[in-house]
């Protein structure tokens, strides 16, 4: 398995990454047994996830439990436990939350939470989490709602969601959807200046907050 190093906001990560020929045949096996969690994609480094993650090291939310959605190999994870935060894995792939807690291990955090699960059965058990983070998870469209969903069950009243994004056309669909559906949202770019909108291939850091309500 290919092993990458990188130097991240004065931290030197190192990511065991998965055989992308593997990974492929592993899908397509996957998807002809209908099983889930088959996802090819979840073992590349997104564009997104560096940069989400040199913000949580330079600027972590003031909380304490983290979840991080659609983990693939955890790079941003990684970067909250090393900002201070205690972070749970989350990922639809069993085998991504896997490599996700051994690069957590292999950096020096073993015993790392993981969850498994997809956003239209997001787990009921959970006392919830106070920060919600992810890179890279909207590019699908059909995947927008069930995400809402997720997020709206499993933060704690008073949260906060983090949410970076490489510049897609669907990233600018999920905030006007996130809006209608009560969220407050907030744009920023990769030096954490509020912007005002969405350009192509620029990063974006959307930040999410319940709306208050005035009774």
């Amino acid at each position: 398995m290919p092993l990458e190093s990188l130097q991240i906001a004065g931290h030197q990560l190192q990511l065991l990454l998965p055989d992308p020929q593997q990974m492929l045949e592993d899908a397509v096996a996957g998807e002809a047994e209908g099983s889930a969690g088959w996802d090819p994609y979840w073992g590349l480094l997104w564009a997104a996830a560096p940069l989400t993650a040199e913000l949580i090291l330079r600027a972590p939310p003031r909380c304490r439990r983290a979840l991080e959605l659609g983990c693939g190999v955890g790079l941003t994870g990684i970067a909250g436990l090393m900002a201070g935060l205690a972070v749970t894995f989350s990922d639809q792939s069993p085998a991504a939350v896997q490599m996700a807690q051994a690069n957590a291990e292999r950096n020096g955090y073993p015993g790392a939470c993981g969850l498994v699960f997809g956003w239209d059965q997001p787990p009921r058990d959970s006392d919830g989490w106070d920060f919600l983070f992810g890179s890279d998870i909207l590019y699908d469209r059909a995947a927008h709602q069930p995400l809402l969903t997720s997020l709206q069950q499993l933060l704690q009243p008073g949260g906060i969601v983090w949410i970076g994004d490489a510049g897609r056309a669907n990233a600018a669909v999920f905030a006007d959807s996130a809006a209608a559906a009560g969220w407050t949202v907030r744009l920023y770019d990769r030096r954490l200046l509020p912007v005002r909108s969405f350009e192509q291939l620029q990063f974006r850091l959307l930040v999410l907050e319940r709306r208050v309500r005035v009774v």
